[in-house]
C-alpha cells in the first residue's frame, strides 16, 4: 500500500495570501489524493466561497496563534503517513507532492526530507537580502542525499513516526526540531528534485522587524533548554553573529554560483539586516520571546 500525504501551511493572513499556494497544489493533490490542512489563525484565510475550488483542503482555525503554534497544531492533525510543511507565500512545483513521495520511498531511513527553495520575490533590493539570509544554503544546485542542514519550513517533509504528539508551548521551529532529530540518530536528507519558490516581499521596514523578531523567536525556543552558564554564552555570542550570518551567507551564494549579482547588490541591506536578527537573539536570551512568535508572517 502506498504512503498518503498529507501537507500543512500555516497562514495568519486573510485570503487571498494563500491563494498562490493553494493553486498551486491543486491538481497534484486531486490526483495523487493529497490531504491540505490550511491552518487559519486569521479567521479569513480561506473564506467559504474560495474553498470551493480547493476541495483536498481541511480548514482548522487557531485565532491569533502564532504560524509555530498553527504548524505544530496541523502536524499534530494530519493523517498522512509523510507530512509536508510549505509556506502560505511559496508556489510548488507541479511535481510537488510526486517528488516527495517518490524521496521518501527511495528513502524509507530519512526522518525528514528538504528540497530547494527558488527566490520569486526579485523586483526589490531588500527581498534578495531577505531570500539569501535565510534561504542561500537550500537554492539550486543543492548536494543531494543525508545531510545536516536541509531546507526548513519552505520545503520540508517528516515521517510520521517522528512527529511529536506535542511541540511545546510556543509551538515548532523546524531547524531546531531536525537538530532534536539528528541528536536522536535520525537521518535528514536533501533532494534537489523538490522544488518551491519562496515569493515574500514585506517592504523595507517590515522585513527588518520580521528578522528582529525572528531573532527572539528562536531564543525564546532556546531558552527552556539552557543552563544559566549557556545562557550567558549565548549572550555573549549575539556580538559575533552579524559577521558570521554575512560571512556564512555569502559563502553560501559563492558556493552555488548563481544568483550573485541580485544577492551581491543587496549586501549594503544585508548587513543591517543581520544586526537586526541579532539584536532579536540578544532582547530573547535577556527577556524572552515576548510577542514576537506573532510577528513571524
Amino acid at each position: 500500500m502506498s504512503a498518503r500525504l498529507s501537507v500543512v501551511v500555516a497562514t495568519g493572513k486573510p485570503w487571498p495570501e494563500v491563494r498562490a499556494c493553494l493553486d498551486s497544489l491543486r491538481d497534484q493533490a486531486r490526483a495523487l489524493d493529497v490531504e491540505i490542512l490550511l491552518v487559519d489563525g486569521d479567521g479569513q484565510g480561506l473564506p467559504d466561497a474560495a474553498a470551493r475550488a480547493h476541495p483536498n483542503v481541511r480548514r482548522l482555525e487557531r485565532i491569533g496563534a502564532s504560524v509555530f503554534a498553527l504548524r505544530a497544531w496541523g502536524l499534530s492533525q494530519a493523517s498522512g503517513d509523510i507530512v509536508a510543511i510549505t509556506e502560505d507565500h511559496c508556489r510548488v512545483a507541479p511535481d510537488w507532492c510526486e517528488r516527495i513521495l517518490q524521496a521518501h520511498r527511495e528513502h524509507p531511513e530519512a526522518a525528514a526530507i528538504g528540497g530547494a527553495v527558488e527566490n520569486a520575490a526579485t523586483e526589490h533590493l531588500v527581498d534578495w537580502a531577505n531570500f539569501a539570509l535565510v534561504f542561500s544554503p537550500f537554492m539550486s544546485p543543492i548536494r543531494d542525499g543525508a545531510s545536516e542542514e536541509i531546507a526548513l519550513q519552505a520545503n520540508i517533509s517528516y515521517k510520521r513516526r517522528v512527529i511529536p504528539e506535542d511541540m511545546g508551548r510556543l509551538g515548532m521551529m523546524e531547524f531546531l526540531f531536525n537538530r532534536q532529530l539528528r541528536e536522536r540518530g535520525e537521518t535528514l536528507v536533501a533532494d534537489g528534485r523538490i522544488v518551491v519558490h519562496h515569493d515574500q516581499s514585506h517592504g523595507f521596514l517590515r522585513t527588518y522587524a520580521t528578522h528582529f523578531h525572528n531573532g527572539r523567536s528562536i531564543a525564546g525556543f532556546r531558552l527552556p533548554n539552557l543552563s544559566g552558564p549557556a545562557r550567558m554564552a549565548r549572550i555573549g555570542s549575539t556580538a559575533l553573529l552579524p559577521p558570521f550570518l554575512l560571512y556564512r551567507t555569502l559563502r553560501n551564494v559563492q558556493r552555488k554560483g548563481r544568483l550573485a549579482g541580485g544577492i551581491l547588490a543587496s549586501v549594503p541591506l544585508l548587513v543591517p539586516l543581520v544586526v537586526c536578527h541579532a539584536a532579536g537573539e540578544l532582547i530573547g536570551y535577556l527577556r524572552g520571546p515576548g510577542d514576537s512568535p506573532r510577528h513571524i508572517a
